[in-house]
């Protein structure tokens, strides 16, 4: 595979993160760092929840349910670190 295709695949599969806030049926994608700014209003630490996120699971908040999105595809379980 050339150089601008591996490059191509790459961009494509760059992990995502979605919201779904409170009382809303719908996911949403948002930005890293909106991700950051809201995981750090809960979190003394964000680190463990990103690796949660990593491994497949949602991180609950007052505010909404955080996941990870792996984009061009559905949402699928990441391998461990």
């Amino acid at each position: 595979m050339n150089a601008g295709k591996e490059w191509r695949r790459r961009m494509y599969a760059l992990p995502l993160y979605e919201a779904k806030y409170n009382e809303r049926e719908d996911w949403e994608e948002i930005s890293e760092v909106e991700l950051m700014e809201e995981l750090y209003k809960v979190f003394d630490k964000v680190a463990p929840a990103i690796k949660e996120m990593i491994e497949g699971k949602e991180i609950d908040t007052p505010e909404a349910v955080y996941r990870l999105k792996i984009k061009g595809g559905e949402r699928s379980k990441m391998p461990t670190i």
